[in-house]
């Protein structure tokens, strides 16, 4: 019998029937299935391969066997299980009756690949718009340090360079060019080189391939390639983490992992591979990749000073010249580490708009090439529960997961959350598409909505004249009754922009009125007004929805489905969750930005700041490794958004019977004073 500890997802009974499950063997499904549940019982190991068996049965009509063991469900101890029963136990008790037209949510099996489908052209100005534009955004922003530290060495240079004084924005636009023109050249080798140092790249031969897809070698070798067109090579990652992505223009590659080759089945690996081999020819990725290759730069010093300040951390013993050596280099190593990890977060925001874009292309002309879209469909479903899975083993996403987010199909962190559990894939496809603030939460998403993508490839399986494998509803428009609230430091900051406005106008009539109105005089600086009342607009927004944010309710214990029907991160339910607490130890959490809590709901990410801010784990090293692993009752603020996640308030160890509060509430009120006070002291001419 195996391990009661062990992942049932790595079960090849499991895996054999989801396979056959998929294809539409729902006998062999059902047999499979069955056996899996002989090993595991109701332990949370075996309660998905009950979910499978029960829409196995579904398909066979097997209505009766169908309700019993949904029956069996109901009476789960697990929330999430239980939920899921209670909702489709009566719709398979009306099956008994008469068969249904449509269901509210019903997987189908993704039939095998069809021929590639003739697609309309799009064109792809946008695109290309979006790109041009990041491009240049981040090239300024090189640019403007880039000149500064040439014109401070100039001054310091000797006689024959002080010619090039008056010259350093153009040297730096000249270099920041020539860095350019290098990244698209020689991307590829920079690319290579830079997995094989970091996470072993090797190359995978087509014969390897056929063993995992014979699909992909099949469409590859279907496909017509040219000079223009390169048949790309195929490159294996050997890490457990779940990754494709795909580079270059003239030498182009198309990397897997071996987490990856080992999670999907064959076909689902060519849904995958054929989004990227769109890419490829399309040439979406032209500028995408060069502007991640720059970020890994970043990203690879938080990784090194990370590793050398663990090396420095405390205990540092009574010796007091060792204490201050050591403190001192575990302080730098923690700075730069963290700012590094800061620079790289902001300037992958800087690239989500051009990334949403090239996602449309991608799924578009992906699902075209296999000719079924809910075979990529199905893929992703897959890729999301993969993801979980190395989410719970290793406690985090992972480093090759988060530096290259923007190359990936789904957004890891919400891949996490999304794939271990039944999902409300109506409720989901609502919020990613009529939400009224939709657009403002996608500033914040790395990808383009995954309710607009399954509603778009579903679009396209009708079109097709197949059946959907999600029964996707029509959607109609949610309701935001605190919308405006939601909004309130935006409207602030308007606010004080129409104030700057109204008063520069009475200091430019009274810079012409003469002696009359001379004492308005100084209202004419509008950079200043600016500088001072946006600010304080922003400040007071804050505070105006302070008490919205951080509401005094009693803990509740709620499902992560009950939990997602919220709409905004205005409504802050204060939710009780019970779990065990993944986290990375040392200075790579420094932010505490790898906090998960797995819970039998589901993962959930945690936000934590301590009295003294967000920086707590730089100070108390030891106590994460402490804690990591054990048992936690954590109470905060669920907060809906694009990821959601929960703001802690406070956690209490069950294991070691500590219990620790946090300050978020508190924080937040010093944000929003610092604000204030930054405009009032611009004002007052202070700053």
């Amino acid at each position: 019998m195996p391990d009661p500890e062990s992942d049932f997802r790595l079960d090849p009974r499991y895996i054999a029937g989801l396979a056959a499950f998929n294809r539409g063997d729902y006998q062999l499904a059902i047999a499979a299935f069955k056996a899996v549940i002989a090993s595991h019982g109701q332990r949370r190991e075996g309660l998905k391969a009950h979910l499978h068996l029960i829409k196995a049965y579904a398909h066979t009509h097997q209505w009766q066997e169908a309700i019993d063991l949904c029956q069996l469900l109901a009476r789960s101890p697990l929330p999430s299980i239980r939920a899921w029963a209670e909702k489709h136990l009566p719709e398979l008790e009306r099956y008994l009756d008469e068969e249904p037209t449509s269901s509210y949510l019903e997987c189908v099996s993704a039939p095998s690949s069809r021929p590639p489908m003739q697609l309309r052209p799009v064109p792809r100005l946008y695109l290309w718009l979006s790109q041009g534009a990041t491009l240049l955004l981040i090239a300024w922003l090189l640019q403007k340090p880039l000149q500064v530290l040439i014109a401070s060495l100039l001054n310091y240079a000797n006689d024959p360079l002080t010619l090039l004084r008056g010259w350093e924005g153009v040297i730096a636009w000249f270099l920041v060019g020539c860095l350019g023109l290098g990244l698209l050249s020689g991307g590829s080798w920079l690319w290579s080189w830079r997995l094989r140092a970091g996470y072993g790249l090797r190359p995978l031969s087509l014969g390897e391939l056929e063993e995992y897809s014979p699909e992909t070698v099949t469409l590859l070798g279907r496909l017509s390639w040219s000079w223009w067109q390169p048949r790309p090579q195929i490159g294996c990652l050997m890490t457990a983490a779940p990754i494709i992505f795909s580079y270059g223009r003239w030498q182009r590659r198309i990397i897997v992992s071996e987490g990856l080759l080992r999670s999907l089945s064959g076909e689902e690996l060519l849904a995958l591979m054929a989004s990227e081999i769109a890419q490829l020819r399309l040439g979406l990725n032209t500028l995408v990749t060069p502007l991640v290759l720059l970020l890994q730069l970043p990203y690879d010093l938080y990784c090194w000073c990370s590793r050398w300040g663990d090396r420095f951390a405390p205990p540092y013993g009574k010796h007091w010249k060792r204490r201050i050596i050591r403190g001192t280099l575990y302080l730098l190593c923690a700075m730069v580490g963290q700012g590094s990890y800061l620079l790289f977060r902001g300037l992958e925001m800087l690239c989500f708009w051009s990334n949403q874009l090239r996602h449309y292309y991608s799924d578009r002309q992906g699902a075209a090439l296999i000719g079924n879209p809910n075979t990529l469909v199905m893929a992703w479903l897959r890729l999301m529960a993969a993801t979980a899975t190395t989410v719970c083993a290793q406690g985090e996403i992972g480093a090759p997961l988060e530096s290259l987010r923007l190359l990936l199909p789904l957004n890891p962190t919400q891949a996490a959350l999304w794939g271990n559990q039944p999902l409300d894939w109506p409720m989901l496809l609502r919020w990613d598409t009529a939400h009224p603030l939709r657009y403002w939460f996608r500033l914040t998403s790395s990808h383009r909505p995954l309710g607009l993508r399954l509603q778009a490839l579903m679009t396209d399986a009708r079109q097709w004249r197949l059946e959907p494998l999600l029964s996707l509803p029509s959607t109609s428009s949610l309701r935001c009754q605190r919308a405006w609230l939601q909004l309130a430091p935006f409207w602030g900051a308007i606010a004080g922009v129409i104030t700057t406005i109204i008063l520069t106008g009475v200091g430019q009539f009274a810079l012409r009125a003469g002696t009359i109105a001379f004492p308005l005089w100084w209202l004419a600086d509008g950079l200043t007004l600016a500088r001072g009342f946006i600010p304080i607009g922003l400040g007071l927004g804050l505070f105006l929805r302070l008490n919205a944010y951080y509401p005094p309710r009693p803990p509740q214990t709620y499902t992560l489905g009950q939990l997602l029907h919220r709409l905004l991160p205005l409504d802050s339910p204060v939710a009780e969750l019970k779990g065990h607490l993944r986290a990375v130890t040392g200075l790579r959490n420094g932010l505490g930005q790898h906090l998960w809590l797995e819970t039998d709901q589901g993962l959930f990410p945690l936000r934590c700041h301590r009295a003294w801010g967000p920086i707590w784990p730089i100070l108390e090293p030891a106590y994460l490794k402490t804690l990591a692993g054990r048992s936690l009752v954590v109470r905060g603020w669920f907060r809906r958004g694009t990821v959601p996640f929960v703001e802690v308030s406070e956690w209490h160890s069950l294991d070691l019977q500590q219990k620790q509060s946090w300050a978020a509430p508190y924080w937040a009120i010093a944000i929003a004073t610092l604000w204030i006070l930054y405009g009032l002291m611009t004002l007052l001419g202070w700053i």
